[in-house]
């Protein structure tokens, strides 16, 4: 190599200090890539949750109880949290979705993604079936808001 070239090279710190302002660029505007660490919510039941953003879900998690799906939350605060259902409440939420999906308000992008978030407030309850007289779990959930706005909200989160 001639000593010509060698004048345009840089040190090895000076190279290290220019990947690490590009990545840190990178990750201002789009993430660093690896999962949101989010904590579960653990709920109580007959007690509202008032104003929170749903982003997406993933159906089929594997538990102790067999199989459920975990909903990917953003409280009214900015936490990013995973509400667990299963069962009759995972029919209320899947049911829940499926009604926004046809009336346009969002759509499921790849795993479970939803297009335009949700805003949403919700309860647990146990009921009892008129049929069997045994109680069951149900999910209630309203929908509070929709669109643009509540992708912006959460991006200010």
């Amino acid at each position: 190599m001639s000593e010509d070239n060698n004048k345009n090279q840089m040190s090895l710190e000076d190279f290290i200090g220019e990947v690490q302002e590009q990545e840190q660029e990178y990750r201002a505007t789009f993430g660093d890539g690896e999962f949101e660490s989010r904590e579960t919510l653990k709920t109580e039941r007959n007690t509202p949750y008032q104003n929170y953003i749903v982003e997406g879900y993933t159906s089929k998690v594997e538990g102790k109880f067999g199989m459920n799906t975990a909903v990917r939350i953003t409280s009214p605060a900015g936490e990013k949290q995973t509400l667990w259902v299963n069962g009759f409440e995972e029919q209320h939420f899947n049911q829940f979705i499926a009604r926004q999906v046809k009336q346009g308000y969002t759509s499921i992008e790849e795993n479970g993604i939803l297009s335009t978030p949700l805003k949403v407030s919700f309860a647990r309850t146990q009921e009892t079936s008129e049929k069997t007289g045994n109680p069951y779990n149900k999910l209630l959930i309203k929908l509070v808001a929709h669109g643009e706005d509540v992708q912006i909200e959460l991006d200010n989160l």
